[in-house]
């Protein structure tokens, strides 16, 4: 792969995300949970010289939760990769599994397929670098109780009626865009 994928761009540009997490469909295969990650501005350019220069597995990091507002839940996705040891790179997925956009699909695919494939890419989304790494039974279990867990608190907000996905993504982002200003 080049460039991300056309679908993945036109989303990631769509919404101004620097992260995502979708399915996709790698080398004619099976559809499986893929984590982009654009590496634009000047603020990036040692990590991207970093990706360029390593033919090494970066080791990387994700931390998970489900965020409980009162319109819905939100599942984030917080990563970590160390193209640079000592200034890890950052970035925070936000997915409605009970909205649409097939965000039930990737925690789903997250908890059965046996590798996450990660990608790198340039402000123009040309993949600088691509990695995979094993996912062992432990971690699909987590990404499974996410789901789940998710699922469970949309189904009492839904019968509230107060169910609203987009504006529970909306509060969730403004919360940390307010928390991560200065």
């Amino acid at each position: 792969m080049k460039r991300f994928p056309p679908n993945v761009r036109q989303g990631m540009q769509k919404i101004g995300a620097a992260a995502t997490c979708v399915t996709v469909q790698l080398d004619a295969g099976e559809w499986e949970a893929a984590l982009f990650v654009q590496l634009a501005g000047e603020q990036c350019e040692r990590d991207r010289r970093a990706l360029v220069m390593t033919n090494k597995r970066m080791p990387v990091g994700i931390e998970t939760e489900v965020i409980e507002h009162e319109e819905g839940a939100v599942v984030m996705l917080r990563l970590e990769v160390y193209a640079l040891p000592d200034d890890p790179m950052l970035a925070e997925i936000l997915l409605t599994p009970g909205g649409a956009g097939g965000h039930f699909e990737v925690l789903q695919c997250l908890s059965r397929q046996p590798r996450l494939c990660w990608f790198f890419g340039d402000e123009d989304y040309r993949v600088l670098s691509a990695q995979q790494h094993g996912l062992v039974d432990d971690q699909r279990a987590e990404f499974d109780r996410l789901r789940l867990d998710a699922v469970k608190h949309d189904a009492v907000v839904r019968c509230t009626g107060r169910y609203n996905a987009q504006s529970a993504l909306g509060g969730v982002a403004s919360y940390y865009q307010l928390h991560t200003a200065g």
